[in-house]
């Protein structure tokens, strides 16, 4: 393999540019009570870098300043001190940001195909060649909305309605998505269905980043490339994310990890005892079945939390 050699400029022009980048970003906004000039801090001093295809969940409690980052990200706002880049420039326009929440803002009487065709109009795209019944088929295929063109917005469950807002988010070709409060209607397993939609606008070049209260659904088991907390506006920690992990405590470590390597390459030895990362396809139930089916006598397990590997 051929050797580059240089000092630090060229290490440095070698990295990625990133996305997005907050450098040192304070943001106040006015009261709104007439004939005074009070000013709540919402944001203060606070630096982040997001890249291409990266999933960053922004978790805080309420009034912690989640919704001010969004806004700064797509360019909704402007800054009161500090600098933003967008892709190394300082116009947020060429990435087409865009800034959802949780449902669709258009009337509930509308169906889905109207509301996408109606968003489209919104974003003052050009009429497409295809006709109207179909012209959009293929985004609503891609988000899990295929055969729901003529079902109402109020008639939809709150997933699909998400589905909704990131099909009509995604018109606009964004190289940003900023996800406000997602998941907010959304029960466990239907988290984990709409963080995969997510993800897999992440995996086409999307920078996407979710703001929300709850840590854990919005990113904090491992789902999110990057967690950033905020604490009253300040930034408490750009935090590896967490993962959940089935812990075996087994007679003998050296022997079970042979067994179960070949069909579990993910295990990993911890002192005495086995990890197992859980997720997509494996649960503990699995997990442990394969144990039986390999000759690994449990002793006991657990589920337990651990730091994402970097």
């Amino acid at each position: 393999m051929p050797q580059v050699n240089g000092g630090p400029g060229i290490v440095a022009a070698m990295r990625p540019t990133p996305l997005l980048e907050f450098r040192q970003v304070t943001r106040r906004w006015r009261t709104g009570l007439l004939g005074t000039n009070t000013e709540i801090l919402a944001l203060s001093r606070a630096s982040l870098t997001l890249h291409a295809g990266e999933v960053m969940a922004i978790t805080g409690a309420g009034g912690a300043g989640k919704s001010t980052v969004l806004m700064l990200a797509a360019g909704s706002v402007r800054v009161s001190a500090g600098e933003i880049r967008w892709n190394g420039g300082g116009d947020h326009r060429p990435l087409r940001p865009q800034l959802i929440k949780a449902r669709p803002w258009e009337y509930h009487f509308l169906t889905v195909r109207q509301a996408i065709a109606f968003h489209a109009d919104v974003l003052a795209l050009g009429d497409d060649p295809i006709p109207a019944p179909t012209r959009f088929l293929p985004l609503m295929h891609r988000v899990g909305l295929y055969g729901m063109s003529r079902v109402r917005l109020g008639a939809l469950a709150p997933l699909d309605q998400l589905r909704v807002v990131v099909a009509q988010a995604l018109l606009a070709q964004p190289r940003l998505l900023c996800c406000d409060e997602p998941f907010a209607y959304l029960g466990p397993a239907d988290r984990r269905v709409a963080m995969s939609l997510l993800r897999s606008v992440a995996a086409s070049g999307v920078g996407v980043m979710i703001a929300g209260r709850d840590g854990d659904a919005c990113g904090g088991q491992g789902t999110a490339d990057k967690v950033l907390r905020l604490v009253a506006g300040r930034v408490d920690g750009l935090a590896r994310p967490r993962r959940n992990v089935l812990e075996l405590a087994v007679p003998s470590p050296e022997d079970a990890m042979r067994r179960l390597l070949p069909q579990l390459p993910s295990v990993a030895r911890r002192g005495r005892r086995l990890r197992v990362p859980l997720g997509a396809g494996t649960s503990p139930e699995s997990v442990l079945a394969l144990c039986r089916d390999v000759g690994v006598a449990v002793r006991a397990s657990r589920v337990a939390e651990e730091l994402v590997p970097r």
